[in-house]
């Protein structure tokens, strides 16, 4: 069975998809860039929040 990912790098999206019930599965610093991110497991859910937050932007 193949996981689907989202990685999310935006400090506000992370909040946002927080204070609406979503959990991240790993944080981790990108070796190359240094910065900081975020993996979620892809659901029905998730991809209805970020369809919110694209749409509220």
């Amino acid at each position: 069975m193949d996981v689907e990912l989202y990685t999310c790098y935006s400090l506000p999206l992370r909040n946002y998809l927080r204070d609406n019930g979503m959990s991240y599965k790993l944080a981790a610093l990108n070796p190359n860039s240094k910065k900081l991110f975020w993996v979620y497991i892809k659901t029905k859910e998730l991809d209805e929040l970020l369809d919110r937050w694209s749409a509220n932007k």
